[in-house]
């Protein structure tokens, strides 16, 4: 027995599902009707077939347009803006930053 858990299947592969089914049973019922002695145009089934194919990836694409769109604003944070750095750890004058050249002689008084 497996442990696994599966995640359940997301709307648009439930979709393709149903698209999938829609197309096998348009198949079968025309092909029953062809056997049965109807005359089918097969010209009309054909346009018929690429509006709803057409219809399918527009709406589809529109979902994933919207989805995405979806995530970006629920994931997006919040813009910090930039602070300009002080320099704080400068000394005042005159009281610790020297002004001597390394390696010239210093007069400690």
């Amino acid at each position: 027995m497996s442990t696994d858990i599966k995640p359940r299947r997301g709307a648009t592969e439930r979709i393709t599902g149903l698209i999938w089914g829609a197309i096998v049973t348009a198949a079968g019922a025309c092909l029953i009707a062809a056997l049965s002695g109807y005359a089918i145009d097969l010209e009309l089934v054909a346009i018929v077939a690429l509006v709803a194919l057409g219809g399918w990836l527009l709406f589809s694409a529109i979902g994933v347009a919207m989805r995405d769109r979806r995530r970006e604003t629920s994931q997006q944070q919040p813009v910090e803006t930039a602070v300009p750095e002080t320099d704080d750890a400068a000394p005042a004058p005159g009281q610790g930053w020297d002004d001597t050249p390394e390696g010239a002689d210093r007069k400690d008084s």
